[in-house]
């Protein structure tokens, strides 16, 4: 510091109540006549400079906007000029400067100097948006123009909040006292930080510290589940030198703003919990707070959160959207908003309402009416089969040994039909393209290029292979060996409630048959002279299998994995099998499907 820091700007108090909290909450912010000193802890919505500032009496808004060389001073805001290379500036269209003008949009975690007239007065300004989990930007060696997430009750000391970090602890500090003055902070162990409120803070060395609480979740966005993702990670840090008591509490959204998805409700989310010496392994639903007491300094509490689609009412509203958030707080005043988001198990919406294709490694579910829509693959596990001669319970299915498995593969088609596939091969349908109008010399897509489901292999020379094998495409292909049939078959009840059964018929002269034998005359269906067909019962027999699978809202083998109800489904499987033995053989096990593609046709069909 070069220069003694002179007046700047009126110190304010910002402050997020507690019942708005939400991944769309209002932040109140307390403006005052003459300059104040702003750190928006949400992104606001509009974020344009006139809507937010819509209905206030701003005279100019500032933001600091120096990259590379440090800070040496605070320039007094009578010198502030509009094209100041230091300054990002916005001012009413009708100031004399207003050309001049280079701010057009306010950001979260972003401070800013708003001046009002002298004679303003007190003034609430409500600023409606989302929070971000955006770091600061800190450049070295120089004072930066910040805020940090507290408490709306207030945060620790300066002194606390600095204490591990090499680069900030023991810098100059400044901040705004109630008359307009920058006052370096002579005391950092007995002031605290406020809520929202911008300081000067040094620099001295490369820095990524945003407070004793760090939180991550990977994203800006917070936990941005979307139409496919089940399960994100968040991570809280305590970088403080003392052990914390961390907490994690809910919040519902507030109504959004226009434009913006509505609110189809809040996003349960369920944690995973592993603790031996209790015996508790496995996921939990959110409780409204969790608490994890002493966490050591230096560690991390990692939270793997599963969102429970298979909870979320369906909304009337095609276009909306879940949302809630997550209040991160440690017990020293520090505090995160964490936003929330998820579509249902419908998806997200197709941009202005258009349909589309989508394949298997990625998810466009504008088109699926259904909410289960696509080809389900997975596994039967046979542990329980009848023993016909039995003497008194023949038909009742006892255990066995081992256990047998077989693949099972169904689809459901947009309108929600199930049925059961014996194979199904993915391919790619190229896309097409039109003129750009703009630019006839020019194409542009028309149709984009998607996934298709077949289930007749002569349609394969339609369409161009799903991967890449020594260089040529080439399609990806599923069956079970476990049935015979070629046509796809319909199957009776609502796919993942309740029952989906089924006949799997294989007639007496399918060559796959297990009566029949081409070669052995006794059992090839042919009369002696190898002209004419027996009718059936003669030498092999029609078998005829019921299949019926029960859906189930546990987990029928207990596995401890995440979307159950969403992207797995399962739960009891049974078939009554007649013809092979002159009495029928009940089979019993259990069945999980997980969803291989979301595309709602098979063979390309509408």
């Amino acid at each position: 510091m070069k220069k003694t820091l002179r007046t700047l700007l009126v110190s304010t108090g910002l402050i997020l109540a507690h019942p708005a909290l939400a991944q769309w909450t209002t932040q109140s912010i307390p403006l005052h006549g003459g300059w104040n000193a702003l750190f928006l802890e949400v992104q606001p919505e509009p974020s344009s400079c006139e809507a937010v500032f819509a209905g206030l009496p701003v005279e100019s808004a500032w933001a600091f906007n120096r990259k590379h060389e440090p800070v040496q001073f605070i320039q007094d805001p009578a010198n502030l000029a509009p094209g100041n290379p230091d300054w990002l500036t916005w001012m009413p269209t009708n100031a004399p400067a207003a050309s001049a003008v280079n701010l057009f949009a306010l950001e979260a975690r972003r401070a800013y100097l708003v001046k009002l007239p002298a004679n303003a007065g007190s003034i609430n300004w409500n600023i409606k948006g989302r929070p971000v989990l955006k770091p600061i930007e800190w450049l070295q060696g120089s004072l930066n123009l910040v805020g940090f997430p507290v408490a709306p009750s207030g945060g620790p000391s300066f002194q606390t909040f600095f204490a591990t970090s090499a680069a900030h602890a023991g810098q100059p500090i400044f901040r705004l006292t109630p008359q307009g003055q920058w006052v370096k902070v002579t005391q950092p162990d007995s002031t605290f930080l406020a809520p929202g409120e911008a300081y000067w803070v040094g620099c001295a060395a490369p820095s990524t510290f945003t407070g004793p609480l760090s939180v991550s979740t990977g994203f800006r966005t917070g936990l941005a589940y979307g139409s496919g993702q089940v399960e994100l990670n968040l991570k809280l840090k305590n970088s403080s030198s003392n052990p914390r008591a961390f907490s994690i509490t809910k919040f519902t959204s507030a109504p959004p703003p226009a434009g913006q998805p509505p609110l189809a409700g809040p996003v349960p989310l369920a944690y995973f919990q592993m603790n031996l010496t209790n015996q508790l392994y496995g996921w939990q639903s959110l409780p409204s707070t969790l608490e994890k007491f002493d966490v050591p300094p230096g560690q991390e509490w990692e939270l793997r959160l599963e969102v429970l689609r298979n909870q979320m009412a369906p909304s009337p509203n095609a276009q909306a959207e879940y949302q809630s958030l997550l209040e991160v707080a440690d017990d020293a005043g520090s505090r995160w908003l964490v936003p929330v988001t998820a579509y249902g198990l419908a998806g997200a919406p197709a941009p202005n309402g258009a349909g589309g294709g989508n394949g298997g490694g990625g998810f466009q579910a504008a088109s699926v009416a259904d909410p289960h829509a696509g080809l389900w693959a997975g596994m039967a596990t046979i542990d329980k089969v009848s023993q016909p001669a039995h003497p008194t319970t023949p038909l009742v299915p006892t255990p066995t040994d081992s256990q047998a498995q077989f693949r099972i593969l169904v689809h459901v088609n947009e309108q929600g039909q199930p049925r059961l596939l014996q194979k199904v091969i993915q391919m790619w349908k190229n896309g097409t393209t039109k003129p750009d109008p703009m630019d006839p010399g020019k194409q542009v897509v028309d149709v984009p290029g998607r996934y298709v489901l077949l289930t007749d292999e002569a349609l394969t020379a339609n369409y161009s292979g799903a991967a890449l094998i020594d260089g040529q495409p080439v399609g990806k292909r599923l069956s079970s060996a476990a049935f015979a049939f070629k046509q796809p078959i319909a199957m009776a009840g609502t796919f993942g409630v309740g029952a989906i059964t089924c006949p799997v018929p294989l007639d007496y002269n399918d060559v796959l048959n297990p009566f029949k034998h081409a070669f052995h005359p006794d059992h090839n269906n042919l009369d002696e002279r190898f002209e004419g067909t027996l009718p059936e019962g003669i030498e092999a027999f029609t078998v005829q299998r019921q299949v019926e699978m029960e859906f189930q809202a546990q987990d029928p083998n207990g596995f401890q994995l995440p979307g159950w109800g969403d992207t797995q489904l399962g739960g009891k499987y049974r078939e009554v099998i007649t013809g092979i033995h002159k009495s029928p053989i009940h089979i019993e096990g259990t069945f999980r499907l997980q969803r291989a593609s979301r595309v709602g046709k098979l063979n390309d069909q509408d």
